[in-house]
């Protein structure tokens, strides 16, 4: 490694704490809509950054419509319907343990329940042999995983992604993020499942899976609906723990 890229690896690294601590900060209301951050020396300090990497942090916040700076105005963060939240470091910032709401995992399974029931339903119509093989694959490590939480949900988002995928549609593909973060903050936002409900939940999926290798459309769509109907019954009332 020469003595030049040192640096610039560390100015990288400043600038990505940066955006994450600042977009964490603006998710968790830390810094409400409308406030206007401190002015650059201090923010900088705060962070523990350089100018030079604070500057970039805020150009990357600003593209992600969280923040505006104007001349004499300073740093603002801008109202949240102009975020962009369907960006992965947004969605991400809002899973937050600190961020996520009922509210947001509402409007999160709302979006699902639109794209997901098309997309299996695409999938059934759509899916190579490779793309079978893939969501049956995730959906036999995902019953598997047995009472492991972690994995659990990392193989729930890989088969729902690989349903996506399946489905041949670039756009609906890049939905990927909004499911994975809803999964990732399901589990501290949502209520508890006893065992009959989980083995309910895994049937379902294993019901999607074959429904969509067997070429049944009209199956796939109706399960998935089911399924996230029962994923919204989750924050029907107050969350009470994992699920």
């Amino acid at each position: 490694m020469s003595k030049t890229e040192a640096p610039r690896k560390n100015t990288r690294g400043q600038v990505n704490a940066a955006v994450d601590t600042l977009g964490r900060r603006i998710a968790n209301g830390t810094y409400p809509q409308g406030s206007t951050l401190a002015i650059e020396q201090e923010l900088a300090a705060n962070l523990g950054v350089g100018r030079n990497a604070l500057r970039e942090a805020v150009k990357v916040l600003s593209g992600k419509g969280l923040i505006s700076t104007a001349p004499r105005s300073g740093t603002k963060v801008r109202p949240r319907d102009e975020w962009n939240m369907l960006d992965p470091d947004v969605l991400a910032w809002h899973a937050d343990p600190e961020a996520a709401t009922r509210e947001f995992m509402l409007d999160l399974i709302e979006l699902r329940r639109i794209i997901e029931p098309k997309a299996a339903e695409l999938a059934a119509k759509r899916a190579t042999k490779e793309d079978i093989a893939t969501i049956l694959a995730a959906y036999e490590e995902m019953a598997a995983a047995g009472s492991d939480q972690h994995k659990k949900m990392e193989t729930d988002i890989a088969f729902h992604t690989a349903i996506l995928k399946a489905s041949h549609n670039t756009v609906l593909s890049h939905f990927k993020h909004a499911i994975s973060t809803y999964l990732r903050a399901h589990v501290p936002q949502g209520k508890i499942q006893d065992e009959k409900t989980t083995e309910e939940d895994l049937e379902r999926h294993h019901q999607i899976a074959w429904s969509i290798a067997s070429g049944k459309a009209k199956t796939a769509h109706s399960l998935t609906v089911e399924m996230l109907n029962q994923n919204r019954s989750h924050f029907e009332d107050e969350p009470t723990g994992e699920s």
